[in-house]
């Protein structure tokens, strides 16, 4: 199965999740720091970015489904890489 990653479906969905995260002003799923969304997507280490909760490699089918999508920080996103996505010590309790 080809990636969607240069296509106008995957451009839609990343639209869709910038404009989602951006009105709820999620914070970066996996550091649980604020973005700045006043830059430009993907523009800067701390500017949003989409990452899939289930990696293209384990789950495909879910490229281009919003729900897989989760906001991040450029950085965070990056220094993961496709690595799992599993985090081993549990849910924050509470963003402090």
């Amino acid at each position: 199965m080809q990636r969607s990653k240069n296509t106008s479906r995957w451009q839609r969905v990343r639209r869709l999740a910038w404009d989602r995260d951006r009105k709820a002003r999620a914070v970066c799923h996996i550091c649980g720091e604020p973005i700045d969304y006043s830059l430009t997507p993907s523009s800067s280490p701390m500017a949003w970015e989409p990452d899939h909760l289930k990696p293209y490699k384990q789950a495909p089918e879910l490229e281009l489904d919003l729900a897989n999508i989760a906001a991040s920080h450029r950085r965070c996103n990056r220094q993961r890489g496709n690595g799992s996505h599993d985090n081993d010590i549990g849910m924050r309790s509470r963003i402090w």
